[in-house]
């Protein structure tokens, strides 16, 4: 009577074992092959999806190549005051494969400065050419004169510039050559 009884709460510990063993994988972001951010039941996630709608949710479960996420949204409202506030709107569960995903935003404390988002250069050069062309009105002088087409020039190339380094750091962490997904 005790065997049977061993191998009863064996057979019990061995089942509630594989069951709980089933949900024990993470969702790792890798830049360029080394671990930077993992999530797993119950993180919070804010991410991309192929069809280019952001997603803010809570991890429910991450399996083999795939998570469940509960959605939800905060909408601002006029409360019975007449001051605005924030409510929570959930939305319900969403089971996304992994490729689905084309990008994750950046940590909370990320520090984006006005030089790596080419805000400098981009201000620089539309406040060089204003600049330019308040001098020339300020003179009497014909804003487009040869001598000035060069500072035009100028402050357009910093634009540019400015252009070019935003498109090269956005603000999230697009899934491709640098970034990657993994389930873990």
């Amino acid at each position: 009577m005790k065997i049977k009884l061993l191998l009863t709460v064996f057979l019990f510990c061995i089942a509630f074992g594989e069951l709980n063993a089933q949900e024990s994988g993470f969702l790792a972001l890798k830049d360029k092959g080394i671990v930077v951010r993992s999530f797993t039941s119950g993180s919070y996630i804010n991410f991309q999806l192929a069809n280019q709608q952001w997603i803010t949710a809570y991890i429910d479960w991450v399996r083999n190549d795939s998570i469940q996420v509960k959605q939800f949204a905060i909408q601002t409202g006029v409360t019975a005051y007449g001051t605005y506030g924030q409510d929570t709107l959930r939305l319900g569960k969403l089971a996304l494969h992994k490729s689905e995903i084309i990008a994750l935003s950046k940590p909370k404390g990320y520090y984006n400065s006005v030089f790596t988002n080419g805000s400098f250069f981009r201000a620089a050069g539309i406040g060089y050419i204003g600049l330019n062309v308040a001098n020339s009105l300020i003179k009497k002088e014909s804003v487009f004169e040869s001598k000035n087409i060069p500072s035009f020039i100028g402050g357009a190339a910093s634009w540019v510039i400015g252009k070019i380094i935003k498109k090269s750091n956005p603000n999230y962490c697009p899934i491709g050559k640098r970034f990657s997904i993994d389930i873990l």
